[in-house]
């Protein structure tokens, strides 16, 4: 299904409802078939719809926060779903290479009131009169970046900017902020909402004057004055309009045109109230955020799996729980993705969901950990990223005990570079005392688990991707940071990380002589290294498929070269570059780093090296 914005404007209202069920079907119909994001794209068609009658997405600057609900608007400026988030297909997210419609590269929440903020200074600077037009989610609000630009924006009587806060009382579950709790106050003066609308529709068919326009629009806000205090907005001193039905054609195009009349005044917020799911009755219930992000095929009955490291790591975190009184599960929005809702039902008073605030959610551990609690951090490794500071400062640097289990490590696929977790290990590394270590069966994640349950004062990190576990294989030895596969005193080494290292370790060609191992703890000590003899081999292949070159593989490098190696080091892994969107297979082919692939490198690798023996 593709259309172009420009045939918006000529829709009647009956063609406009019957628009929003054909992209609605079509939204559906590309997340069975190929996952993604589906309530908030659901909630966000007729809002879609509105702005680009109001709007030029060419000329003006519509910037969606996070992009997560862009799936209308990808449609109406002429792309397909067809092969979303497919390699090389259409994008998850807002991506300015795929369409000038698309002004800012996202994949993360909260950023997009700044963005648009920029941009809007730097065209009154210009003297550009295009608009600029930020649209967030009321869960984003909550984060401290949202919130400093709101901050910036209270004095600022000037620069042009529109911000529409699609409120559907959600983040990714339920909206735990402050922001959330004063937003349900608005969404339930039902009063001033219906008496609002009433009085919108009315204007929006009025012949009347301007004048009158303008003392209706003064009823109506003296309406809302006397049944609801100032909101938030309102009493930082940014013009506050709303709230609107975000799912009714004429409601949306009367908000817009106050939104345009006023911002030449400043910044002006336009609140709209929109259902999450909307038009699917499934996801329209969802309140756990089990329709936000789906597999495809997710509208069919499938047997549930266990065998994962997240729901692995969740048994043991339940035991936990039950042995340590001190232990405090803390969680930014990812309760449900995390697959943590049994723990946080069962220990209400030792969990904490803290929204989308990730800065908070470490900073607040370290304070856990400085009166004796023990702390678990459980957040993506893509959404860690924000939270280097407070690891460096507020764990590390002050000596905590807190345990962080970082999911989705290693590639996520389609949802692109926003998200992939390749980079952890490499910014990690930099913090002093850090332990980052890796599973890659069951087995070795109990070990894991069991062995940095609070016994040191430092951070440490688990990792869990998202390759399902390795059937068990007890290793050979233990040996520090080294599981022994075999080690028969060869002179070339293979050595791993994660279930994919072990799926290659197991399939090589038990002609090649060489011994194989399992590193789990990824920043061996040089101690480690010379104890282990990686000293004695001559070549030592190193398989990564969860990090870039700069992680666990410079980290070895590094330390080889500085003990005085004279081998051959030669490393697996991901070059330091964005990796796009894909599938996860897809992906590990295109950039060789399937075990396969990598297999067969080795192989040809070690051919030649022998071949080259015979001839010295």
């Amino acid at each position: 299904m593709k259309i172009d914005h420009e045939a918006l404007k000529d829709l009647q209202p009956n063609q406009e409802k019957v628009l929003a069920s054909d992209i609605r079907s079509d939204i559906l119909s590309s997340a069975s078939l190929h996952g993604g994001h589906l309530s908030s794209n659901l909630g966000a068609v007729e809002l879609t719809l509105s702005l680009l009658k109001a709007f030029d997405p060419y000329e003006d600057d519509i910037l969606f926060d996070v992009g997560h609900q862009t799936y209308a608007y990808k449609i109406l400026t002429g792309r397909s779903l067809a092969t979303l988030r497919q390699y090389h297909g259409t994008a998850p997210f807002s991506d300015p290479e795929e369409s000038k419609a698309d002004k800012y590269l996202n994949g993360h929440a909260s950023t997009a009131v700044s963005v648009a903020y920029g941009m809007a200074l730097a065209k009154a600077i210009s003297k550009d009169e295009s608009y600029t037009v930020a649209v967030v989610g009321d869960s984003s609000l909550s984060s401290g970046i949202t919130m400093e630009a709101l901050g910036l924006l209270s004095d600022d009587h000037k620069t042009p900017l529109i911000i529409v806060i699609n409120d559907n009382g959600m983040s990714i579950g339920k909206d735990v902020s402050f922001v959330g709790r004063e937003f349900r106050k608005l969404r339930n003066s039902r009063f001033y909402f219906r008496t609002s609308n009433f009085l919108g529709k009315a204007m929006s068919k009025s012949k009347a004057t301007w004048k009158l326009f303008l003392r209706l629009r003064s009823l109506k806000d003296r309406i809302r004055q006397a049944l609801i205090s100032p909101t938030v907005f309102e009493s930082m001193g940014i013009k506050y309009i709303g709230p609107y039905d975000g799912h009714d054609f004429e409601s949306l195009d009367l908000a817009f045109k106050k939104a345009k009349s006023s911002v030449r005044n400043g910044p002006v917020i336009v609140h709209v109230i929109t259902k999450k799911g909307y038009g699917y009755p499934p996801a329209m219930k969802d309140d756990k955020g089990e329709f936000h992000g789906v597999s495809k095929s997710f509208d069919e009955e499938k047997p549930s799996s266990g065998d994962s490291f997240t729901a692995y790591k969740r048994v043991l975190l339940e035991e936990k729980m039950a042995q340590d009184e001190k232990a405090f599960v803390i969680c930014p929005a990812m309760v449900y993705g995390s697959d943590l809702e049994s723990v946080f039902k069962a220990y209400p008073e030792r969990t904490l969901d803290v929204g989308i605030a990730e800065e908070n959610a470490v900073t607040l551990a370290s304070g856990l950990a400085l009166k004796g609690f023990h702390p678990v951090v459980d957040i993506y490794s893509t959404f860690l990223q924000r939270s280097y500071d407070e690891v460096f400062e507020d764990i590390a640097r002050e000596r905590c005990d807190n345990l962080f289990l970082i999911e989705r490590a290693g590639l996520v696929g389609e949802d692109g570079s926003s998200h992939q977790g390749l980079y952890d290990v490499a910014f990690l590394k930099s913090i002093p005392g850090t332990r980052i270590v890796m599973p890659y069966d069951k087995a070795s994640l109990e070990r894991l688990f069991e062995a940095h349950w609070f016994s040191k004062k430092r951070p440490t990190f688990i990792r869990f991707p998202k390759d399902a576990p390795q059937n068990d294989h007890p290793p050979v030895l233990v040996d520090g940071s080294f599981d022994v596969i075999e080690k028969k005193g060869k002179d070339v080494l293979f050595l791993a990380t994660g279930p994919n290292g072990m799926k290659a370790a197991l399939l090589f060609d038990e002609k090649m002589a060489m011994d194989k191992a399992m590193l789990t703890d990824l920043l061996p000590t040089k101690e480690e290294i010379v104890r282990f003899g990686l000293l004695d081999y001559r070549t030592i292949y190193f398989y990564d498929a969860y990090s870039t070159l700069e992680g666990s593989a410079g980290h070895i490098s590094a330390l080889l070269l500085s003990l005085g190696y004279k081998g051959r080091f030669v490393p697996y892994a991901f070059k330091t570059e964005f990796v796009p969107h894909g599938s996860l297979k897809d992906l590990y082919d295109a950039y060789s780093l399937s075990p396969e692939k990598v297999i067969e490198a080795v192989s040809n690798d070690f051919a030649a090296e022998t071949e080259k023996d015979k001839r010295d």
